[in-house]
């Protein structure tokens, strides 16, 4: 993705820079700012010039700031604590000169990272937004320190360590996505949410702490039909504040309730106004079919559709498993193949990014509720992995399990689909609306247990789109709140196999991997890719992906390891880049 990288203390900060700026120029619409560089630090910023500022860095007396990304409340904040700021960079310098920085970054409801120097002091501060969602790493070690956007822009660094990190290959292998703080890289880390780094340069020293924490969310005394009422007038609140009818902006609307969610707040707040959105799919499947069913409620909105094959889908996500540094799994890229295109219409998507784990509490079929999560309840969901959380940091001393759930699986995982789309698209979320998720996290899990909130604050404020139109997921209308339970579940996920297996086809699903592999043309390239002898996981593993997953599948139509082919395929492909260039 676009976004900030720098380096300090390197012995040629202004040739490494450059060398950064190269590793950070994906596509060819990057927008490149300014190389600002002294004798001991480099810095930058690659970005699309869809939000954010038009060039960077910002400086105010000795400090210079780079952003990638934006905030919501700036005007709000900047009030709030008393400083003179009409724009986002100019509300953090004025932070930062009058020794509020903390305070506002509390306060700021944003999607960002942001880098903060001081040449008279030499001291360099890493910024992440509240919930860590625009990523951005670090590395520190020998005396030389590097951050950036992506992982590629650290690694372009002469000299620094690629030394693999023990833990990441079974993880992505058994998970699909690495937790925490890790990498594929053991000296490069992801900043953690809601976290200023600071390195000293010169004494080469690095702190870091939190500015927020979970704990600030406090209980509250709201009963369930003012939940509902309260959740309507924030949800509408936090998708105004992510739309502006000036901007280009469209969305993905699927088959689920969460980009359906934002439809009808958009068409309730600007119901005249001409929109575009899109759907990707199989010709048939429900995603498609439901979606055509919420356009046609609304005169205004264009809606382009676009289709997979066995055929257009493997080629084009070679290139995106580089763009989001390895760490999302290949078979999870749904839609990216056709960004270019999308990028034709639309410069920012109001993306449905969690909605179901945030209100619907989607999690909370696997959890304990009301709870503070420990070693034993993160095990439910991360098994063997659990350790590689902050699971006892008081960053989660909250009574529920889920923002460490929020922080890992759906920050590690879900976030990457984002992290793919940026460089064609910018995205805004607000389902992580900053006070829409402490109401959330205010109210028993009761209220949210079997989408029951959220489907009644939908079927309250947009009954237009939710009263009769089916959820994807359960075929009923949303006011049908009970999801199917985990064996009825798990019963008709066998049926469709079943089915798939003898050719029958299903709507349910708008891909088909499965099938798609054993394409003559990718099962050959697959083969390929994955012989153990002339691999570069050889290095991580002594079994032999090929024989272990690939060969099974492609001799039996009844046996599908399609998750774990695509995932071995993914680390393949990124290592090759990494070692072989």
């Amino acid at each position: 993705m676009p976004g900030i990288y720098g380096v300090a203390n390197s012995n040629n900060a202004k040739v490494n820079l450059e060398i950064m700026a190269d590793a950070m120029y994906l596509y060819d619409h990057f927008i490149q700012d300014e190389l600002l560089y002294d004798e001991q630090l480099g810095a930058s910023r690659a970005h699309t010039g869809q939000v954010g500022e038009v060039t960077s860095p910002a400086k105010n007396v000795s400090n210079a700031l780079w952003i990638e990304g934006e905030a919501y409340n700036v005007s709000d904040v900047a009030d709030e604590l008393g400083l003179d700021a009409t724009s986002f960079p100019a509300l953090l310098l004025a932070a930062e000169n009058s020794q509020q920085l903390d305070k506002c970054l509390n306060r700021l409801d944003g999607y960002f990272c942001a880098a903060l120097y001081n040449a008279e002091t030499r001291k360099l501060k890493l910024i992440s937004d509240r919930y860590g969602m625009r990523l951005l790493y670090w590395y520190h070690k020998d005396g030389v320190f590097a951050w950036g956007s992506e992982v590629k822009a650290i690694l372009a660094v002469d000299g620094v360590d690629k030394e693999l990190d023990p833990t990441s290959y079974d993880c992505f292998m058994d998970l699909g996505y690495l937790m925490g703080e890790h990498t594929w890289f053991e000296h490069i880390k992801l900043i953690k949410p809601a976290t200023v780094i600071e390195y000293d340069l010169a004494s080469d020293a690095v702190s870091q702490h939190h500015y927020w924490k979970w704990s600030e969310i406090k209980p509250s005394n709201l009963t369930f039909d003012e939940a509902v009422d309260e959740l309507g007038k924030r949800f509408i609140e936090a998708v105004r504040r992510r739309f502006d009818p000036s901007e280009r902006i469209g969305i993905s609307l699927s088959g689920g309730l969460d980009s359906r969610a934002i439809f009808a707040a958009v068409d309730h707040l600007y119901p005249d106004y001409k929109a575009y959105a899109y759907t990707f799919g199989i010709p048939g499947c429900d995603d498609i079919t439901i979606a055509e069913q919420v356009i046609s409620r609304s005169k205004n909105w264009k809606h382009e559709k676009f289709y997979f094959s066995s055929d257009n889908w493997f080629e084009p996500r070679k290139d995106k498993i580089w763009n989001t540094d390895g760490m999302q799994d290949m078979m999870h890229m749904h839609g990216s193949e056709f960004l270019p295109e999308v990028a034709q219409n639309i410069g920012v998507n109001l993306n449905g990014y969690c909605g179901d784990a945030i209100i619907g509490g989607g999690f909370l079929v696997r959890v304990p509720w009301n709870l503070r999560i420990t070693r034993e309840s993160a095990k439910l969901f991360y098994g063997s992995y659990a350790g590689l959380t902050d699971i006892d940091s008081d960053f989660y001393n909250i009574e529920h399990v889920e923002p460490n759930l929020h922080m890992n699986r759906v920050r590690r995982f879900t976030a990457y689909g984002s992290v793919n789309a940026l460089p064609w698209l910018e995205q805004r979320k607000p389902f992580f609306d900053n006070k829409l998720v402490e109401l959330v996290f205010s109210i028993p899990d009761e209220y949210r247990a079997n989408n029951r909130l959220y489907s009644a604050m939908l079927q309250k404020y947009f009954p237009k789109y939710f009263r009769d139109i089916p959820w994807q997921q359960t075929g009923k209308p949303a006011a049908m709140v009970r999801k199917p339970s985990i064996p009825t579940r798990a019963i008709r996920k066998a049926i469709r196999t079943i089915n798939g297996l003898l050719g029958i086809k299903s709507t349910h699903g708008y891909t088909d991997y499965p099938n798609w592999i054993r394409n003559k043309e990718i099962s050959e390239k697959l083969s390929c890719l994955l012989n153990y002898d002339s691999s570069e996981y050889k290095t991580l593993s002594d079994i032999d992906l090929a024989n272990r997953w690939l060969q099974p599948h492609l001799d039996s139509n009844f046996k599908n390891y399609s998750n774990q082919i695509l995932r071995a395929a993914t680390i393949e492909l990124y290592l090759q880049r990494v070692f072989r260039g």
